[in-house]
């Protein structure tokens, strides 16, 4: 007994250690406002909840103010990378603001910092412990932070 509760042990640790983001479902709603996630896909985002379900959203400022209203129900952060279209670590991306999102002013993600100041020019690049609730609410309001 103690072998198979050290053996479902392992394969649970490593089953999280190469957890992948899922491609939302045709007809997924944003868990926020309710628009069709795939109405730009290279702004979708996702969450992956601690009891294994996922929560999606059109764009990175969707998921990101999901995330901070229920951080500790969530166990991964998924963005897809502005110029690859390549899901990554929403914890680790790099963030710039964009005018032209689904719902007006929003967030584009990027893997590398270097991507995201090319893209940002002369505007502020941002990572996830930058950004807050307030953030969030300046951003939909459209003041430049």
């Amino acid at each position: 007994m103690r072998k198979f509760s050290i053996l479902l042990g392992l394969f649970f640790g490593l089953s999280l250690a190469f957890s992948q983001p899922k491609e939302p479902p045709k007809g997924e709603r944003c868990v926020v406002c309710g628009m069709d996630v795939r109405i730009a896909p290279k702004l979708m985002a996702q969450v992956k909840l601690k009891d294994g379900s996922y929560k999606y959203a059109e764009s990175p400022k969707h998921i990101i103010q999901y995330y901070l209203e229920n951080k500790d129900k969530i166990s991964e952060l998924w963005v897809k990378d502005y110029e690859s279209g390549k899901w990554i670590d929403g914890a680790k991306a790099f963030y710039v603001i964009t005018h032209e999102g689904p719902m007006g002013h929003d967030l584009l993600a990027f893997q590398s910092k270097i991507s995201a100041q090319k893209h940002a020019g002369k505007e502020k690049v941002y990572s996830l412990k930058d950004i807050d609730k307030e953030f969030l609410k300046r951003l939909d309001m459209g003041h430049k932070h």
